[in-house]
């Protein structure tokens, strides 16, 4: 596979009714049900104008929603920016700047923080601010049908679809980018150096937001096992 959803693709032709995500409120999802939920969720997205090449950047917990989301935008071919839920006006107002952010994806209020507000009073000053969405607990949906004319965009060309940022500690953050080949690469690499198959259940416990987020779902999808997401991490 050279791209995401066409490894959610193959995994739901293998294996459509195994569980995918398993939720610390007791919600389990199966690799199909996911699939056909990021489909109207692409869908809803769609509408608002997010297709080939939108920078998208979210700000979002580890939640069945997050994964679903980040699919959906893969879906399309967005360019997407996951930022960690511990950055703030300085860091988050840089990234959505140098990306150009056409959509910004929040929880809303989220562990005794307003993500929200931090978003508006970060690009209150720009000429064209983003669009922002609360993404928590519901996602914007559309029928499906409406994606048939829009092939799921191929990545054999390698084209740019997610830009990580450090926190910038010391300067401005720094954005490395990748294609869903080098994070493929990454999570097969991981995948065989955990040996994981399809009887095993993991369980992603750190944001999602980091670039392990996305590479633990590929050993997701290669392998055929479900994964425990653990929304909030009290040591």
């Amino acid at each position: 596979a050279h791209s995401f959803w066409e490894l959610l693709n193959r995994r739901v032709v293998d294996s459509p009714d195994w569980p995918m995500l398993i939720d610390d409120t007791d919600r389990t999802f199966t690799f199909a049900e996911v699939h056909d939920r990021a489909e109207r969720v692409a869908a809803g997205f769609a509408t608002m104008g997010v297709g080939e090449g939108t920078p998208v950047t979210w700000v979002l917990p580890t939640r069945v929603e997050t994964i679903v989301a980040s699919l959906a935008l893969s879906r399309l071919g967005a360019v997407q920016n996951p930022l960690l839920h511990i950055y703030r006006e300085r860091e988050v107002g840089f990234c959505i700047r140098q990306t150009g952010a056409e959509l910004v994806l929040v929880p809303g209020e989220w562990n005794n923080f307003d993500y929200k507000a931090m978003v508006e009073t970060a690009t209150d000053d720009l000429a064209h601010p983003p669009a922002i969405l609360e993404a928590y607990d519901e996602l914007p949906e559309g029928d499906p049908a409406s994606l048939a004319p829009l092939e799921p965009p191929s990545a054999n060309d390698g084209p740019i679809r997610w830009i990580y940022y450090t926190s910038g500690t010391t300067s401005d953050p720094k954005g490395a980018m990748h294609t869903d080949a080098t994070l493929i690469a990454g999570g097969i690499g991981l995948a065989r150096a955990l040996g994981v198959g399809a009887d095993d259940v993991g369980s992603i416990a750190f944001p999602y937001a980091h670039i392990g987020g996305p590479d633990y779902l590929v050993c997701m999808l290669a392998n055929g096992f479900p994964a425990v997401l653990i929304e909030k991490f009290d040591l």
